[in-house]
């Protein structure tokens, strides 16, 4: 009977392209998440206690999230909280508060 025949070896170049996986995050280099977790609500509610609205504490307090993240969920947070109070105008508090 005959030889039996290989395939073409492929040149290394391209079977390195083909493998080529995406860059991984590693727990050091991850970017802040979006989400808030139950435990990053309470440490909140435990800051806003302790620093009021002092953002940059707030911030360094729960270390997973940026002061920016923390602004946002703040606004958030206070505009959910009173939206059944009477007074109307909270969001110029959070607003002037130096967010």
């Amino acid at each position: 009977m005959g030889k039996r025949r290989l395939p073409p070896l492929r040149s290394k170049k391209n079977s390195q392209q083909k493998r080529r996986m995406p860059p991984l995050y590693t727990a050091a280099a991850r970017p802040p998440q979006e989400g808030w977790s139950i435990r990053e609500r309470v440490n909140f509610r435990i800051a806003i206690g302790r620093f009021g609205q002092d953002w940059p504490r707030v911030a360094q307090f729960i270390s997973t999230k940026s002061t920016g993240q923390i602004c946002v969920y703040a606004e958030e947070y206070f505009l959910k909280r009173h939206t059944h109070s009477p007074v109307k105008n909270k969001r110029i508090l959070i607003i002037s508060s130096g967010c």
